[in-house]
This record gives structure tokens, sequence and C-alpha cells, in this order.
């Protein structure tokens, strides 16, 4: 006990800004190592950060409540109703009717609809709708092949997922970032245009090479799927699925036009979902992915924390004495970039997003940058990371029906490629990168 309380008192003698990185440090470690359930570590170091007296309780766990955190929560309930309805497997169906059993036709319908499905629905909820269908269609069809279509529909998943606020919670995660460091935030579609470049560039990709490629991959491979079909259940109320489908539409509508704050309409279309009996209120806590909002929230309040202590401040200073005060714009940004993305192949996106964005808000101001570019552009390359299943829990899940864990290096490496070049081309063009 004398040694602990000799090590409590040296640290508590430190500055609170040092402590503040020590106890960052320590969060990323434990994140990189992945022992620790993420929301565990998450707010370990909110605890942290209150009893070394780097900040109050308010600043470290105030972010539990944020706009950003209640989004999100409405947000998981919104797609655990459309699919508890039907509504979801309907859309799926019909997509391999329309099809008649043409593996190019499957693949355009399932990744556009898969790709719009995510911009506002969990992405793996999507690709879990997705993978009954077509496993269930390989098996009852020898001229269709499972793993030729679940890759280009995660494709789609994930990078749908990164066209819009509200669909995938990297991008709640540098929402919250920008909105407590009293920067401009973003809007429901501000990443819809660089990403739906991406999403068209996606699925030609999965056409024009992917196709092929993944043939030569895994063709002629023995089945090694841990899936297992199951009957899917088809008796779903179709005036549930209307009611459902109305709920979903009017969402959207004030996603666009942020007549409400997007937190309220999240919130009001996830208790719409609730009284009108799309889904119950046991499910629809139970959809939600508590380990998603624990990690989100307790990364707001490190970043908040942090910022309060002062660590970003020398965190930012480092950073500067590292690339030089006299960088390009450009060339900064291009190394952010790639950096987040490299980062996010192996880590979670918002981990990722956790350590580089806060460096770009804190240096921005005194460079003159344009805090919402790089933000933009970090954010939307934290989100297409696509060459390692452990990129996302929508890889992960994909590699269910079969794929071997370098079958994504070999199919998806020279996409991301592409996916940097596009983001390093249009960001800068578009939004431009100083004030």
């Amino acid at each position: 006990m004398d040694i602990i309380n000799i090590i409590f008192d040296k640290i508590c003698n430190m500055d609170i800004d040092i402590i503040s990185l020590l106890i960052f440090g320590v969060c990323i470690i434990l994140f990189i190592w992945d022992k620790l359930p993420m929301a565990t570590t998450a707010i370990l170091g909110c605890v942290l950060m209150v009893i070394f007296g780097v900040c109050d309780f308010k600043t470290a766990f105030g972010q539990f409540a944020s706009s950003t955190v209640i989004l999100t929560i409405g947000v998981m309930i919104i797609g655990a109703a459309i699919s508890e309805t039907g509504l979801a497997a309907a859309i799926g169906a019909w997509i391999v009717k329309i099809s008649k059993g043409s593996e190019i036709k499957l693949i355009i319908g399932t990744y556009l609809v898969s790709a719009m499905m995510s911009a506002f629905l969990t992405n793996s909820a999507v690709l879990a709708i997705f993978i009954p269908i077509i496993m269930g269609l390989s098996r009852s069809n020898d001229k269709i092949e499972g793993k030729n279509l679940i890759m280009p529909i995660a494709f789609g998943c994930v990078i749908g997922g990164a066209s819009t606020l509200v669909g995938s919670t990297q991008q709640m995660t540098a929402q919250g970032l920008l909105e407590e460091g009293g920067f401009h935030t973003f809007k429901t579609f501000d990443f819809s245009l660089v990403g739906g470049i991406l999403v068209i560039l996606g699925l030609l990709y999965c056409l024009l090479i992917g196709y092929k490629r993944g043939k030569k991959i895994w063709g002629g491979r023995e089945d090694e799927s841990e899936y297992e079909v199951k009957a899917v259940n088809s008796e779903h109320s179709k005036i549930k699925m209307i009611i459902m489908a109305v709920i979903f539409a009017f969402t959207v509508v004030f996603y666009i036009t942020e007549w409400i704050p997007l937190a309220i309409t999240s919130s009001s279309a996830a208790l719409l979902c609730i009284i009108t009996g799309c889904i119950t209120q046991p499910k629809a806590i139970s959809s939600v992915n508590w380990n998603i909002v624990g990690r989100l929230a307790g990364c707001l309040g490190l970043a908040k924390a942090l910022e309060a202590a002062g660590g970003t401040d020398l965190i930012s200073k480092g950073f500067k004495v590292l690339v030089g005060d006299s960088i390009s714009p450009f060339i900064l940004f291009c190394i952010l970039v790639l950096l987040v993305q490299v980062t996010s192949e192996f880590i979670s996106n918002s981990t990722a997003i956790l350590i580089v964005l806060p460096i770009v808000l804190s240096i921005a101001p005194e460079m003159g940058l344009n805090s919402y570019s790089f933000a933009l552009g970090i954010t939307i390359a934290s989100g297409v990371a696509l060459s390692c299943p452990l990129a996302s829990s929508t890889l992960g899940m994909s590699m269910s029906v079969g794929y071997r864990f370098n079958d994504y290096f070999k199919y998806s490496f020279m996409f991301d490629i592409i996916a940097y070049i596009t983001i390093i081309a249009t960001v800068p063009a578009i939004y431009g990168l100083t004030v």
C-alpha cells in the first residue's frame, strides 16, 4: 500500500496536462491491445481523469448526455425497428426477385440498396439482413456463389455508412469532438458529396475489378462458411411495415431539413417506433449496442478532459515541432489522411479519429487551417478502410460466409488506394484547406 500511495502522490504532483496525456496514452494502448471492451477502457479513462484531479465529474461524464450520444442511440433503435417489422427483409427479397438469378444484377442491386440503407442505419445490421437472403439463394441456386455477392454488399455497407453523419460511429465521434471544441459541426449530408463519389467508385470497382478478382481468390475453394442458413420469418404485419416506412421517410426529411436538432429527430422517431408497436420497448433497449454508446461517450469525455487540462495543447506543440510550421497544408492533409486510413485497418475507426483529429483541431487556428475540411477528410478516410476484417465489425461479420483473413487485402487493397487518392483530390478542391 505504501508503494501505491507513493506512486499516487508522485502522479498527483505532476502538472495536470502531463497527467492527462499519461491517462490518454494508457487508454490508447488499451484500445490497441484490445483485451478490455472499448467502452470499459474509455469509461476507465474518464474515471482516472476525475480521480487524479485532471477535471471534474461533469467535464468527464457530461458527454454521456451529449446530443451525439442521443443521436446514436436513436439511430440504432430505428434500424432495429426497420428489421423487426420485416421492411428491410422485404426490400432485400425484392432485389433478389428482380435480379432473376444474375450475379451482376444482384451485385448492382444489393450494393446500391445496402449503401443507401447504411447511410441511415447501423452498417452491420444492414449486412445481417442480406447475409441470410444471399446465402439462402446461393444454397438453392448453383449459379449463385454467395462469396461473390457478400463482399460487394459489405463494401456498400461500409462506404455507404461513411456518406452521412448518421451512417457510422466514426462520424459521431468526429462530430462530438468538433462540437466540444467549439468548431463548425457537420450537417447530415455534409459527407454525401465525397461519400457519394466513393460509393459510385466502389460499385465500379466491385463490378470491373473485384468480381473477377474475387473469383480468382476464392473460386474453386471448398465451402468454409460458418454460416448456417435458417428459415427467415416472413410473417410480418403489412400495416407495421407501412407505418415504419412512413416514420423512416419523415425521419430522413427531418435529417435533411434540420427543422429540429438531429438528436431530437432521432429520439422522436425511435419513440414513435415503440409507440406504434413497430418494436417493443425491451427489444428497442436490447437493440442498442451499449458498448458503442459507452465507447463514444467515454471517448468524448476523454477528449474533453484532455482539452480542459491542457493536454491537447501539449500534443499540438509536439506535432508542430515534428512536422514544422512551414509544412504545406496539402502535404499535412495527405499525411493525416493516410495515417488515419492505415490506422483504421487495424483498430477501431473511432479510436483512429480520437488519435488524429484532436491534433488537427489544436493546431488549426494557429496555422490557419480549415478545421472543417481536415475533419471531413480524416473522418471519411477512417470509414473506408477495407483491406482488413479488423477495420470494422461489418467486415468482421462478413467472414462468417467463408472468407479468409487475407482475402480482404487481396480483394480491397487497390480500392483503398483509389479511395485515398479520391479523398486527397476532392476534399481540398471542394472545401479548401485554409481559412
